[in-house]
Formats: C-alpha cells, sequence, structure tokens
C-alpha cells in the first residue's frame, strides 16, 4: 500500500547511510579485508615545443640579431608529484643551438649550428597545493635539476655550389680569396656571393653536463588537461659548442642557453566503471569490490543491527505505545489512530510545543497532529510536495504516539 511504503524506503536509506559510514570507518582502522588497496597518484605526461638562444663566445658583430642565434627544439617529459607541491621530472629535448659573428676581420666570421639531444631530471616546486589551493586554475612554479646533453657541430663553410667563403676586409663574401694585386679587379668582376645557412661541414661531436634553472606557469584547462608556458637557462660545463678561433689572452667561457617552449600536459587520475576519480573518493573501491552475495548479506547485518535499533528504543515506551505504533506500521489509517485522536482532541495544546520540524504537518495550527494530518503529511511526500524528509515522517509517527 502506497501509504506504508515509506517505511521501506526509510530502512533502506538507512541502510545506504550506514553502510557508508561502516565502510569509513574500516578505511580509517586500516582494516584490509573488506576495503580494496588505494592508488598512489599517477603521473602527468607532457609535450611541447619551443625556442632556443645560444649565448657563448661567438654571435657578436655586425649584422647580428637575436634572431641569428635562435632555433627551434621539441621537449616531451614525464612527471610524478608525491606531495601536492613537489614533482619529479624526467624530460627530453631535441633541437638545435646555432650563433654566427661577423666582422671585416677575415678570421672573426664564425657560424656554427650544434643538433642536440639533451636528457634531465628536474625537482620542480608547485605553487598549488603550497602557497595557493590544490586546484587553483593558474599556478606558478620553480626547477633545477641536472641535464645530459650530446651534440653534433657543424658550420657553414660552402655556398651553394660547394665553394667555400672568403671573407674580405670590405665586409663582403667572394668566391675568390682576397689579395693586393686584384682587388680592384675582383670589385669590377662582382664575385660577391651570400651565404646559403646550410650548415654542411662537420666540425666534431661531443657530450656535456648542464645544470637547468627554470620557471612556468600550469593553466588548467579541465580535469586532466593543463597547459605549461616555461623557460629555463641552461648553464653547460663546455665551450665547445660552438666553432670558434682561440684569440690570444682572450678566455674563453663556458656555453650557455635558454630554452623558452610551451606544452600541453595530460594528468592520468585512477578511473573505474563509473568513471569516477577513486583518487579523489578513495572510499568508493570499498564499494567496488563487493560481490551481490556480499552486498545482500552486508544488508542483512546492517537490517538486524537497526531492528535491534529499534526494538531497544521501543521498548523505553509504554506498552500501550508500543501496540498502538505496530498496528500503526501495518494499518496507519485503521481504528488505532481514530482512537488515538478521541483521547487526544478533547486536550487542549499549544501550537508552540510542536517540535518546528514537524510544524508543517499541523494543518490547522492547534497544537496536535492528528491522523488524518499525518496520512496527507505522508501523501505529500509521495507526491513530491513535502518539505519533510524520511526522518521527519518516521520522527512525526512517534511524535503523533508520545504527544
Amino acid at each position: 500500500m502506497r501509504h506504508a511504503s515509506f517505511l521501506p524506503i526509510a530502512i533502506l536509506t538507512a541502510l545506504s547511510v550506514n553502510g557508508f559510514a561502516q565502510s569509513s570507518q574500516s578505511s580509517a582502522t586500516g582494516s584490509t579485508k573488506d576495503t580494496a588497496q588505494k592508488h598512489g597518484p599517477l603521473p602527468s605526461i607532457m609535450a611541447g615545443l619551443g625556442v632556443l638562444y645560444f649565448n657563448g663566445n661567438i654571435g657578436k658583430g655586425n649584422g647580428i640579431t637575436a634572431y641569428s642565434t635562435v632555433r627551434g627544439g621539441y621537449t616531451f617529459a614525464i612527471e610524478e608529484r608525491p606531495v601536492s607541491f613537489l614533482g619529479i621530472q624526467l624530460d627530453g629535448m631535441i633541437g638545435k643551438l646555432s650563433a654566427s659573428e661577423r666582422s671585416n676581420n677575415p678570421d672573426s666570421n664564425l657560424n656554427f649550428q650544434s643538433n642536440v639531444v639533451q636528457g634531465e631530471i628536474t625537482l620542480n616546486l608547485h605553487f598549488d597545493g603550497l602557497l595557493l589551493k590544490k586546484d587553483a586554475p593558474i599556478a606558478p612554479y620553480i626547477y633545477t635539476g641536472f641535464s645530459y646533453m650530446s651534440y653534433s657541430k657543424y658550420a657553414d663553410l660552402k655556398d651553394a655550389a660547394g665553394d667555400p667563403y672568403f671573407y674580405w676586409t670590405d665586409g663582403t663574401i667572394r668566391n675568390d680569396a682576397q689579395n693586393a694585386q686584384d682587388i680592384y679587379q675582383a670589385t669590377i668582376k662582382n664575385n660577391i656571393v651570400q651565404r646559403d645557412y646550410n650548415y654542411e661541414t662537420f666540425v666534431s661531436s661531443g657530450s656535456t653536463e648542464c645544470v637547468p634553472v627554470g620557471l612556468g606557469v600550469k593553466v588548467k584547462i579541465t580535469e586532466n588537461l593543463a597547459m605549461n608556458v616555461q623557460a629555463a637557462y641552461y648553464f653547460t660545463f663546455t665551450n665547445s659548442l660552438e666553432v670558434f678561433n682561440q684569440v690570444a689572452n682572450a678566455p674563453l667561457k663556458n656555453d650557455k642557453y635558454l630554452f623558452s617552449f610551451a606544452t600541453i600536459e595530460y594528468h592520468f587520475t585512477h578511473k573505474n566503471a563509473n568513471n569516477i576519480d577513486e583518487t579523489k573518493y578513495p572510499d568508493f573501491t570499498v564499494f567496488k569490490s563487493l560481490t551481490v552475495e556480499d552486498t545482500v548479506k552486508k544488508t542483512d547485518e546492517i537490517s538486524k543491527e537497526k531492528s535491534d535499533e529499534l526494538e531497544a528504543k521501543q521498548m523505553n515506551r509504554d506498552t500501550n505505545a508500543v501496540d498502538r505504533s505496530a498496528a500503526f506500521n501495518e494499518h496507519p489509517t485503521e481504528t488505532v489512530l481514530k482512537e488515538e485522536d478521541k483521547e487526544n482532541q478533547a486536550k487542549k495544546h499549544d501550537p508552540n510545543t510542536v517540535p518546528p520540524r514537524f510544524r508543517p504537518a499541523d494543518k490547522n495550527h492547534d497544537g496536535y497532529i492528528s491522523s488524518q494530518e499525518i496520512t496527507q503529511a505522508i501523501d505529500e511526500f509521495f507526491d513530491g510536495t513535502s518539505t519533510m524528509t524520511i526522518a521527519d515522517i518516521n520522527g512525526l509517527i512517534d511524535y503523533f504516539f508520545d504527544q
């Protein structure tokens, strides 16, 4: 019957809440019998591209701009954050380093391009989870670490026809060497050539260690997707990335470079069949691991506990109230309510004595909850027009017999 069906619903709701509470308690006490092992944090993977800017012993002189030393590079990485604000990251980078130098001194016209492959490990300090909220949409970070670079060095020494470049004191590049006898004739010949910027001549290869110091900003796009914009300055332990002429009494400094880049990051999370993030709801694994038989058994156990609890409550009441309550639960609109009404309607009641959560059921505001008012409250609950909850309806029944 519709009027009596609220009791099974109330019991099911209580069982659900109790089941979650017991599972949480088992997790807190370290029980492993009924709980699944919690997963640790999963890593993030990143890939992107950027530009490398070389800073070394060459790259000065006339007609040299910042674009003369800028080359492209690709990067990929994986990061694990054992704690919310600290990350350990493995990076790989493939790119080029290059620089040129022009001068009226023929011996100071230099150029090179090194193909580099680099791997590194860095320690990242994230401000989200440290100074900002863990789920901050924009969060900066700083990092440093250790890198190992392998390089192959080339120079542009020949033109497109395969002839060597000859640098003259007037700042031009020609296909003939400069000498005093034919300088006028060479000018008339107009044998000026242009560099083709094809680094065709292999010079040498080698490797070096580097120390990066960098900073970045993480911008979250979705729960699992983010974009990183960052820059790192690399201090190498070599001056051999470039092609240069040793100048007397001019010590060479170790090469350095700046790598500025952007990456797209994907953060893995623990998902289950219902697409729930188990790292956010660790106790969900408890219910996922239960079989149908386990669920039925657990429900029976909780039902018995709930029944015992209700029975203990009823023992504290007078025998007549217990009998009337049992009769009402079975037939809420039967004579037991009418008899209770006859006894109580003759009494005067103060409307203010009705608990606030039961007052919506006191339709005539006489301070007494009648059987008709209980029936109406139950109907409104199932019709979805009531503000009372299942717990309120159960409490209202108890209050009816105690008023």
